[in-house]
């Protein structure tokens, strides 16, 4: 230890070497930074003795080792107790009559390893691969260990699995096509490039879990809580979603093409260049949701919560957003034609030089929104609430504004040819250069 404080010291500024180094005083006398280069190092050393010693004498009750690669070591009968395990490489291991009573084994790869007569009582599994683990009738495993072992060596297609305890498990690449898993718990479980179709999860536990690149077609995940889960691009083509909470889930690129999604919590969600042409999203908790660049053609977003949700550069053509919430968005560079826009709120919303020709906005609330250079032409704003909004340089022709209220609003040089407007309420309306519906144009 001297000799070795002793080389650091000389490395460092010549006034430090003027510290004693007396074994009492040592760590007393050390300034922090040389503590900070001197712990990651004896850390690391612990660890190359606890590999040691476990391959030397095959006793390692309790040893860190973390991320050791024991890849076809053979450790017959070894002692590893309490040992952390986490994350090792035992692909292939002989791990016959080993003793690894609550040993910590998350994340571990024991792929192809050998664990006859092993005892893994109490021992922690979750997320380790167990693919062609060799296993014998004295081998100690709990029986949702055994489960999954059974799992991902046979699948589970077509199987009741209702209600089953698989949480953690790593399933990756499993057949678990048309299996029954309702109300099975399967939190912080690892599903990825799994076949799911068909499947029935409803009223599954699901929070946290990763099923990334999946086959989700066709299943049911009504009322399954999803919070925090991983979709991404995952197929979930005609998925039933019926207030299903999918808060903080991350669908990004995930391909949704006619599911149901009504009635869903999906608030801060990330569906980032999600496909959702034609899916069922009404009444629908998105706020605060990420749709960059997604594909909601032909979508059903009627009494839908989206508001401060980012729409920018989405695809939202022949949608209905029926008494929509759509607070706070973001429509920057999105496609909005033909949409159903009656009675939505689009409030206080900034809509500048936005493309709303032909849509239907009757009765739809755009107070205080900024409209300048809108394109509406041929729209139907009939009933709607336009008071103190900036319609500077809009495009309204053809559109109707029968009954619609303009009071306060701000039509300065618009375009009003072709346009109805009776009824329409024009209180203090500045209407300065705009372009009356019979060609003239009004003065200042």
């Amino acid at each position: 230890m001297l000799k070795h404080a002793s080389f650091v010291i000389d490395c460092i500024k010549p006034s430090i070497a003027t510290l004693v180094l007396d074994t009492r005083n040592f760590m007393k006398a050390l300034p922090v930074t040389l503590l900070l280069v001197l712990l990651p190092f004896q850390a690391q050393a612990a660890n190359d003795r606890h590999l040691k010693e476990l391959r030397e004498t095959r006793q390692c009750a309790g040893c860190d080792l973390v991320n050791a690669n024991l890849r076809g070591v053979s450790l017959r009968q070894a002692d590893l107790r309490g040992a952390n395990l986490k994350g090792a490489n035992l692909n292939g291991a002989d791990l016959r009559g080993a003793f690894l009573k609550q040993a910590n084994l998350t994340g571990a790869d024991l792929r192809n390893a050998n664990l006859a007569d092993a005892n893994l009582a109490d021992a922690k599994l979750e997320g380790a691969q167990l693919k062609g683990t060799i296993v014998s009738d004295r081998t100690v495993l709990a029986d949702k260990w055994q489960l999954v072992r059974k799992l991902v060596e046979e699948g589970g297609r077509d199987q009741d699995l209702s209600e089953a305890n698989l949480a953690g498990a790593n399933l990756n690449g499993s057949d678990l096509r048309n299996a029954n898993l309702a109300k099975a718990n399967l939190s912080g479980a690892f599903l990825e490039d799994a076949l799911l179709s068909n499947a029935n999860l409803s009223q599954t536990t699901l929070r946290r879990t990763s099923f990334f690149i999946s086959d989700l077609s066709n299943a049911d995940l009504s009322q399954a809580d999803l919070r925090e889960g991983s979709l991404r691009a995952t197929d979930l083509r005609s998925t039933t979603f019926q207030q299903t909470n999918l808060r903080r889930a991350d669908l990004s690129s995930a391909y949704l093409q006619q599911s149901n999604l009504s009635s869903t919590d999906l608030a801060g969600v990330n569906l980032s260049r999600s496909s959702l042409n034609r899916a069922n999203l009404s009444q629908s908790q998105l706020q605060g949701a990420n749709l960059f660049a997604a594909d909601l053609r032909g979508t059903n977003l009627s009494e839908a919560n989206l508001s401060g949700s980012n729409l920018r550069g989405v695809d939202l053509s022949e949608s209905e957003l029926t008494q929509a919430s759509l607070r706070g968005i973001n429509l920057e560079g999105a496609k909005l034609r033909n949409l159903k826009l009656s009675k939505a709120d689009l409030s206080n919303l900034n809509l500048r030089q936005v493309d709303f020709s032909g849509n239907d906005l009757r009765n739809a609330n755009l107070r205080r929104s900024n409209l300048s250079g809108a394109n509406l032409q041929g729209a139907n704003l009939s009933g709607a609430n336009l008071s103190e909004a900036n319609l500077s340089g809009a495009d309204l022709t053809g559109a109707n504004l029968d009954q619609a209220d303009l009071s306060y609003a701000n039509l300065n040089h618009a375009k009003l040819q072709g346009a109805r407007l009776a009824g329409v309420k024009l209180d203090y309306t500045n209407l300065c250069g705009a372009t009356l519906p019979t060609g003239w144009k009004a003065g200042c």
